[in-house]
């Protein structure tokens, strides 16, 4: 499983660059889309400039744009990015740091299993998990929404 800031990485980018402009986008509106809170969304977007994914700007007409296209963006490339444990191929039987010749015995699934995962990962841009995600982002903003009007 991706680790909760690959995921949430994942999702902006994906929303920032759904529509193909080279536009900014703003934080504000990210948070409306996403329901993930405007704290924790500042630090994944830091985190993406960081890694030089995103660009951000100040000011007026200011926001977050992509530097590349999100169909060029994977989930593996967010992994990587992010040092995240899930593209490492780790033993089912507990002996830790799986490979092709290693410590696990002959005919072990997790090289297999990790193969099926790693492909999946190159294979799913973040253009692809937005739109996979993008009715359930409605349904969250929206909640997350009524929440905030309740207080």
């Amino acid at each position: 499983m991706i680790s909760r800031q690959v995921a949430m990485a994942a999702v902006c980018m994906g929303l920032i660059g759904r529509d193909g402009s080279d536009e900014c986008m703003q934080i504000p509106e990210l948070v409306e889309l996403t329901g993930i809170s405007r704290p924790t969304l500042g630090k994944v977007v830091n985190a993406l400039a960081r890694k030089k994914l995103v660009k951000t700007q100040r000011g007026v007409g200011g926001g977050v744009r992509l530097v590349r296209s999100v169909e060029q963006v994977s989930l593996y490339d967010l992994c990587v990015a992010f040092d995240d444990p899930v593209i490492e191929c780790q033993c089912s039987f507990g002996f830790g740091h799986c490979a092709e010749e290693g410590p696990c015995p002959p005919g072990c699934l997790c090289v297999a299993q990790q193969s099926k995962q790693l492909e999946y990962l190159k294979n799913t841009s973040v253009f692809d998990v937005a739109e996979m995600m993008l009715p359930r982002l409605k349904k969250a903003a929206r909640s997350a929404k009524r929440a905030r009007q309740n207080r």
